[in-house]
């Protein structure tokens, strides 16, 4: 017996645990004061972990696209205006976003606002990186730093992820080991989100 709990205690100090990415602070909705913005905030942080999108009663695409459309339809505001332009839900909320004057700079982003993604994954299989507003998610908080953590809907379920524009090829602080950028595709060459980062922007 002895002998069995000494190996089963090696094997434990062996395994180390994977460290997700953290958030700092309270996430969402304590340190926002727009009473819009926090239902929109409080709204992800109700889904997360959800394969299906459901906000009021109204059942939305479980996609990226649909899970943003859905916290906002909470406060309640559309994102995609009428006639809307693009390729996909995620290109049809940018535009919609840029015809308002409502792109925003890292510098400016904040609780609320929206993150858009180019090249997450090869959607016309051609092999190539041309494939143009992929992603997108939903920001919850912005460090000192630049590190923004966003809630996104990726890989069948709602889960939250980490980028910093000002560091786009970092995945870690290389002294804290904070983590900078979350991997934001599989395979080789640009993976990490801040090198798949588009722009901001505000609904």
């Amino acid at each position: 017996m002895r002998v069995l709990l000494l190996a089963l205690a090696l094997l434990l100090t062996a395994c180390p645990k994977q460290q997700a990415p953290t958030t700092s602070g309270a996430l969402p909705s304590d340190s926002v004061t727009d009473p819009v913005v926090r239902r929109v905030l409080d709204t992800a942080l109700g889904l997360f972990g959800a394969t299906r999108v459901v906000v009021k009663g109204k059942s939305f695409r479980a996609d990226c696209s649909g899970f943003v459309t859905a916290c906002w339809y909470a406060a309640p505001r559309e994102l995609v205006t009428s006639g809307a332009a693009g390729r996909s839900g995620t290109e049809q909320i940018f535009n919609s976003l840029k015809a308002r004057g409502r792109i925003v700079s890292a510098a400016a982003v904040r609780p609320g606002d929206l993150v858009f993604f180019h090249n997450t994954y090869d959607r016309n299989r051609n092999g190539a990186r041309d494939d143009r507003f992929t992603h997108v998610a939903l920001v919850e908080a912005v460090d000192a730093d630049g590190t923004v953590h966003y809630a996104h809907y990726a890989s069948g379920r709602v889960k939250r992820g980490i980028l910093n524009p000002r560091r786009p090829d970092t995945a870690r602080d290389p002294d804290s080991g904070k983590v900078w950028n979350s991997f934001l595709r599989r395979g080789g060459g640009k993976v990490l989100a801040g090198q798949l980062f588009h722009r901001f922007g505000r609904p």
